[in-house]
């Protein structure tokens, strides 16, 4: 018998008692989360002029693993005479019927996603129409709108769409200049108590129609600035703070704009996680901010403005659902564009992220095709190059990897078949390119594709996994030591 014999027979039986062990150890290999994967990318469904472009894209989504679609609902899109300074004669706002306002492109949107299976969120946003600002002189769609007025809209469309969406967005980034202003003026911050209004004037409209859906409050983006002024976005654990009346402390504030303060009700809190030009792994330097691996310290943040009164959930610990997220690309970008392969491996990481974060139960992929491009220099990019496709449809290394991310860290491996419910999944090894891969380990994911599970004595080299059902192969995963 050869010498070598042994030692071969030795390490097969050692990977078959690896493999029975995992395989009778569900708890080892199954992960327990629920989270959902969206997607968003309203200028390329809300421009679209046929039925049929719009299914083409949603049959692409269902293909990619994509549990939700998330669409807007502009209100000067679907208003009438947004650019006038008072209310059309005649026009019923809460009422969907109303043959002045114009769903025809969120109809098209919103049935083909039920048809697909995809579930739906509708987020109810500015601009507004300018008749419907305290202010419509200034001519601004972004200025002061009347809660009464959103509250309106947001009826309308509710009643719309109930039967088809069961999420329900309130307004989106209100942190931020370019959605919602003035942010701030001489006395100190004002957008944190205009988004109060609205909160308030639209959530019992939203839950009178539609008791069952979730209404998402906050939608705010990850980061913003010191200073004041109309259009200085805000840095959105200010913003909550301020929204809920409290200061740095969580203490009451009860003067100025807190006057006559009420609890602001919500369902879920929405957030829009982005970390731009850095890897999702590095925590926001300002503590303020909260970027997609600040997850507990939004969710700290979020559960003291429940317990001090601030907020009113409709559940003793609300969920959060990462709405917006993705990373821009250099091509086509060069401003703030990451590399393709950096955007490949950065929105894995992120799935890890949000995995592995309590109560976060969403991940958005803001984009499929990259936006529009106009203009010169870094004006040129101002819509977000973070597509899975390039605008012209040519297809990023990110889009082959999407439906199934893998990322290994340590000796804890990681993975979501974003296909289908519940698989058994066989992760392969091999010791350099060319060779042949070989099984490690075989898993079973938990009802939504996850699958989390420590490997010890994992060795250098480069892995993958495979599945059936659909089928499909993960990235490659190098691992150097």
């Amino acid at each position: 018998m050869s010498a070598t014999r042994p030692k071969i027979l030795g390490r097969a039986l050692a990977l078959v008692s690896l493999l029975a062990a995992l395989l009778a150890l569900p708890g080892t290999a199954l992960a327990d989360s629920r989270a959902e994967v969206s997607i968003m990318d309203d200028q390329l469904l809300l421009n679209a002029t046929t039925q049929e472009q719009v299914d083409r894209e949603m049959q692409t989504f269902v293909d990619l693993g994509v549990d939700r679609l998330r669409v807007s609902a502009f209100w000067n899109q679907v208003a009438p005479a947004p650019g006038a300074r008072t209310r059309p004669a005649g026009f019923n706002a809460a009422d969907p019927a109303d043959p002045q306002y114009d769903f025809a492109a969120l109809d098209r949107v919103v049935s083909s996603a039920s048809s697909h299976g995809l579930r739906v969120m509708v987020s109810i946003s500015t601009p507004l129409p300018v008749w419907a600002s305290a202010e419509p002189g200034r001519n601004n769609p972004l200025w002061k709108p009347r809660p009464a007025d959103f509250a309106d809209f947001s009826e309308a469309v509710v009643r719309r769409y109930a039967s088809l969406v069961d999420h329900w967005g309130i307004a989106n980034e209100p942190n931020q200049g370019v959605w919602l202003q003035p942010q701030s003026d001489r006395s100190g911050v004002v957008a944190p108590h205009l988004y109060r209004g609205l909160v308030q004037a639209a959530y019992p409209r939203i839950k009178a129609i539609d008791p069952d859906s979730t209404a998402l409050v906050g939608e705010l983006a990850a980061s913003g600035r010191e200073g004041r002024g109309a259009k200085v976005s805000m840095r959105p654990l200010r913003f909550l703070l301020a929204m809920g009346c409290r200061d740095s402390r969580f203490r009451r504030i009860r003067g100025g704009r807190c006057k006559g303060f009420r609890p602001v009700p919500l369902d879920a809190l929405g957030h829009h996680p982005y970390q731009l030009l850095l890897a999702p792994e590095r925590r926001s330097r300002n503590r303020f901010d909260a970027a997609i691996n600040d997850g507990r310290r939004l969710t700290t943040y979020l559960d003291r403005l429940i317990r001090t009164g601030a907020l009113r959930p409709s559940r003793r610990r609300p969920n959060i659902f990462y709405t917006e997220f993705g990373y821009q690309t250099n091509p086509p970008d060069p401003f703030a564009g990451v590399s393709l392969s950096a955007q490949r491996s950065y929105l894995q990481q992120a799935a890890f992220i949000a995995y592995r974060t309590p109560r976060v139960r969403g991940l958005n992929q803001f984009r499929l095709t990259d936006g529009g491009l106009a203009g010169s220099g870094a004006r040129r990019f101002e819509e977000f190059q973070s597509g899975l496709m390039f605008r012209d449809r040519r297809k990023k290394p990110s889009y082959a990897a999407f439906p199934h991310p893998f990322v290994i860290k340590g000796d804890r491996f990681f993975g979501h078949v974003r296909r289908g419910g519940a698989h058994r999944v066989r992760v392969e090894r091999r010791s350099r390119r060319g060779a042949p891969f070989r099984m490690v380990a075989q898993v079973l994911t938990n009802g939504s594709g996850y699958f989390s599970f420590r490997l010890r004595g994992r060795r250098a080299g480069e892995y993958r996994y495979t599945y059936d059902a659909p089928a499909g192969t993960s990235a490659i995963v190098r691992v150097r030591s």
